[in-house]
């Protein structure tokens, strides 16, 4: 679910000429035959879960917190955010969680959980591990239909990118980082609450989203998107009822455009410029429903 922008996208951008992720700065990102998407088979998981919890939430280069409608592609703002972050550092990436909890992570590498109702904000215990700084997150459930997951993430250190990045779990309870692999690109990752990982590849001379397996970082199916290649300034990528949402600013481009994709067959089914809005992370819970069809929250 990282939505995700480079730090310092634009800085990065003009000194390393043209590779951007998630965050402030810049990074850069096969093509599969497999044609089904997330298990349509699998409903979304409701249980336990609020109303909130089934939300697309996004925020933006000037943090802003907002909500994303995926029927209508309208933005509901809740309003900006005031984590005591390090001075200079803006937000680089979100993840959701089953408690509508969003855990944002600036580009100073520092994680705060931040109460999407209040925006009350508190920094947690995380600091750099295996390398890890500022990197793309989602949540996935352990088990398909199941109500426990764990929060994946996919990145590195602070700065230049570099054409890979790690793969592990974050243990939100005692913060700490196990590695789970190496995958070429700097993605955004979602979850599903059928137990999948995805992450969206943003690259120059072709972005794709590919599944990846959640034990070693493989590509377990590959949609390429080579109407998306480009520069990437800003990016971040959610999973929602049968949907994949892509948050992307790339090349000369000033905002977002919100792009749509089938799950199940990695077609771009619509695509909406927001106008005004940098978004550098989204996140969605593993809450959210899973099954095409399946009626929005």
């Amino acid at each position: 679910m990282r939505a995700s922008q480079i730090l310092g996208a634009s800085l990065v951008s003009a000194s390393l000429a043209l590779l951007v992720a998630c965050g402030a700065p810049p990074r850069p990102g096969g093509g599969g035959d497999d044609d089904d998407g997330p298990d349509a088979a699998v409903t979304g998981n409701e249980d336990n879960c609020s109303d909130a919890a089934k939300l697309i939430y996004v925020v933006d280069s000037n943090n802003t917190l907002s909500k994303f409608d995926p029927v209508q592609k309208a933005f509901n703002d809740l309003g900006r955010l005031s984590c005591p972050a390090s001075f200079g550092a803006t937000p680089f990436s979100m993840g959701i969680d089953r408690n509508a909890t969003a855990w944002v992570l600036y580009s100073s590498g520092e994680l705060f959980q931040v109460d999407t109702t209040s925006l009350a904000c508190q920094k947690s215990p995380w600091s750099a591990q295996n390398g890890l700084a500022q990197f793309g997150m989602g949540f996935s459930t352990n088990a398909a239909g199941g109500t426990e997951d764990t929060l994946f993430v996919a990145g590195g250190a602070i700065g230049p990118v570099s054409a890979t990045s790690k793969l592990a779990r974050l243990d939100i309870n005692s913060f700490t980082a196990q590695t789970v692999g190496t995958i070429q690109g700097n993605p955004e990752l979602t979850g599903t609450g059928s137990a999948e990982l995805w992450g969206f590849f943003p690259d120059r001379s072709g972005s794709k989203v590919a599944q990846l397996d959640k034990a070693t970082g493989n590509a377990v199916r590959t949609f390429p998107l080579n109407q998306l290649a480009g520069d990437p300034t800003a990016w971040a990528f959610a999973f929602h009822g049968g949907s994949f949402y892509i948050f992307l600013a790339k090349d000369l481009e000033t905002f977002t455009t919100v792009y749509q994709l089938d799950a199940a067959t990695g077609q771009i089914m619509d695509s909406r410029p927001t106008n005004n809005r940098t978004i550098v992370g989204a996140g969605v819970s593993t809450c959210a429903p899973v099954v095409i069809g399946k009626p929005q929250h």
